[in-house]
């Protein structure tokens, strides 16, 4: 009974661990997604520097990738958490690839298709 008990809590740190979840706007604190200034890393290539503040901070939680890509003139991004002991995937930025330059709308898009403007990006 012991051995089948410690394989069971065995398994359940794994899953929890390997455990990615995609959230929505209102998980992140109100003005808690800043952005820098974009830096071009090859024509038509660039990179938007980005930080995450979630509402509710605590030492469980680890940015895991933010996505972006572009529809029009909007750059739509998304942040997956996890709530494993594992270390971030995000660099800090999203990169952005194939546009030209120009001012777009950045905006973050929920899981459900939902997007909330976050301001404007000239990128060089």
């Amino acid at each position: 009974m012991k051995h089948v008990m410690k394989i069971t809590l065995l398994i359940s740190a794994f899953t929890i661990s390997g455990y990615s979840d995609v959230k929505s706007r209102d998980f992140f604190a109100a003005g808690g997604i800043t952005i820098g200034a974009p830096a071009t890393t090859q024509p038509g290539s660039y990179k938007i520097p980005m930080e995450f503040e979630t509402k509710i901070v605590h030492s469980g939680q680890w940015i895991d990738i933010v996505s972006a890509k572009v529809s029009g003139s909007d750059i739509l991004v998304t942040a997956t958490f996890t709530s494993g002991n594992r270390k971030s995937r995000y660099p800090g930025y999203v990169e952005v690839k194939g546009i030209p330059a120009g001012t777009y709308a950045l905006k973050y898009q929920d899981p459900d298709g939902k997007t909330h403007p976050m301001g404007s990006v000239v990128l060089p």
